[in-house]
């Protein structure tokens, strides 16, 4: 797995997301929180683990604390780490500490891995590239309690938030990037959490890579 900062720093691609976020659908039906990693990964050909990295990639935040299960039909996915405290970590522009607060998880995929720029980053994200790269929205929620935990499952073919859909979940590349939105917006649900937030530049997402 990657640690080095420099790979990190590419995926809070929000910039790019939220610039398409118009002419593109947002997903039917957002995937419910998950208590629990068991209730969220389905038996599958083992799974994988992956550090969750530190805001802006230096350092390991929550060890093994992100799960991917790769089948024929799909990906199975889960984030879980310790809750950050209001008011302690690096929040994206616009948003400020409050409580509750609001979380969403990312999944950038790369079908042909083999051909990313190096390493995959948004230059390999579209039908365009020779990577074939997507974005989906796996899940939001409002956190609560000591631990975040959002779960969810990528289906071939499903139509990503942005960019290319999902082909070879065997061998895809996979990304995971947690976003921080801030203090809860009553009146902005349950749209926020179906958005990202920040620019490449914040250095405001959580990220957990699968290579």
């Amino acid at each position: 797995m990657f640690t080095n900062p420099s790979k990190l720093t590419p995926l809070a691609l929000v910039a790019l997301l939220v610039g398409c976020e118009s002419s593109v659908a947002a997903p039917e039906a957002l995937n419910p929180p998950v208590d629990g990693l068991t209730a969220a990964l389905a038996p599958g050909d083992g799974p994988e683990h992956a550090d969750v990295m530190n805001q802006g990639g230096a350092g390991v935040y929550a060890g093994n604390g992100a799960t991917l299960i790769r089948q024929p039909n799909g990906l199975r996915m889960s984030l879980k780490m310790p809750l950050p405290a209001p008011g302690t970590y690096v929040y994206a522009p616009g948003t400020q500490a409050g409580h509750p607060e609001v979380f969403t998880l990312w999944a950038f995929i790369f079908n042909h891995p083999e051909n990313c720029t190096d390493p995959c980053n948004g230059d390999d994200l579209g039908t365009a590239t020779g990577a074939n790269g997507g974005a989906y929205n796996v899940g939001g929620v409002i956190a609560a309690g000591n631990t975040i935990n959002v779960a969810g499952r990528i289906g071939v073919g499903e139509a990503p938030f942005a960019f290319e859909s999902l082909k070879l979940p065997e061998t895809a590349e996979v990304h995971l990037a947690l976003a921080p939105h801030g203090a809860m917006d009553p009146s902005s649900l349950p749209n926020e959490l179906r958005v990202p937030v920040g620019s490449p530049a914040c250095g405001c997402w959580w990220v957990a890579i699968f290579d």
